[in-house]
């Protein structure tokens, strides 16, 4: 299902997907599975419903799990392996202001982080592929709700280039290529495409961006991924926009899911309205699910 939406094949139903399930959200409902990163994911696909799963591959505990083929486990889910882009990186690294300082300053610090990702890139994309991995996502928050943390010039002369080399990697090793990246991604999202990203998550509405807009722009060259809002939009809207996004995109095009990711902080009783398998979930959290 999820294959067929991202090639915009005819789906009798959308597929639904989250790219970020965190482990505090895992251990809290799967304790019972608490240690067994692979055995909570496959649990939380389950009881929400989903067919399409996001995969932490940075930490090292999860680069054991790949050389181990752990992740095979999931094979009958559409599993998208996350991997922290060179922005999201470099902040990581060196905090926030000095990485936004260091894009003007001094640049060697973002070659050195783009680098080293290339690297690591290659090594995740072949162990991913070998674990039965349908897609790598690139997540790399480049945005805010008022644009680009950084001019378009920029973009296109440094950071866009990174971003071409890093889908080739993806889409070399057999693989679908998404990107994600919270705030307005607007002025960049006709790159990103020529880029070949095959799937944007998560059209962020709080930041303007508009699901239909983009559709009509963007037509069959990329799919979506995400689009509802479970921590701002009330249940009415999001029964709303349900039924208009199954409508609006019987032909493919997008993975249902929600903007934020699930961790704690987003769960209320407007998740089961997005996942209504959720509503069973009594007794989770004593690991007696």
């Amino acid at each position: 299902m999820a294959i067929n939406a991202l090639k915009h094949n005819a789906v009798s139903h959308l597929p639904r997907g989250e790219l970020f399930i965190s482990r505090g959200f895992l251990d809290h409902f799967f304790s019972k599975e608490e240690g067994d990163y692979v055995r909570q994911l496959e649990r939380a696909a389950q009881w929400l419903g989903l067919s399409v799963i996001g995969v932490e591959l940075d930490p090292e505990w999860s680069r054991s799990l790949l050389l181990e083929t752990g992740y095979g486990k999931l094979e009958q889910y559409f599993t998208v392996g996350c991997l922290n882009g060179p922005v999201s990186s470099l902040i990581g690294y060196h905090g926030f202001l000095e990485a936004m300082s260091s894009m003007k300053n001094n640049q060697s610090l973002f070659s050195d982080v783009a680098t080293k990702l290339l690297t690591h890139t290659k090594e995740k994309a072949s162990l991913a592929r070998v674990n039965g991995f349908r897609a790598i996502a690139l997540t790399d928050d480049i945005a805010g709700n008022r644009g680009l943390f950084f001019s378009l010039s920029y973009f296109v002369d440094r950071v866009w280039p990174i971003y071409r080399e890093i889908a080739g990697i993806i889409k070399g090793s057999g693989l679908f290529a998404f990107f994600h990246s919270d705030g307005d991604i607007r002025k960049v999202m006709e790159l990103l495409t020529e880029a070949g990203y095959d799937c944007i998550h998560p059209v962020d509405a709080q930041a303007g961006q508009d699901l239909y807009e983009l559709k009509k722009e963007f037509g069959e060259r990329v799919s979506f991924m995400g689009h509802i809002d479970i921590m701002a939009w009330s249940e009415e809207q999001i029964h709303k926009e349900i039924s208009l996004a199954e409508d609006e995109f019987k032909k493919g095009g997008l993975i249902l899911g929600s903007t934020c990711g699930l961790s704690m902080e987003t769960v209320s009783e407007k998740l089961s309205v997005l996942y209504p398998q959720w509503e069973k979930r009594e007794g989770l959290n004593t690991g007696n699910g």
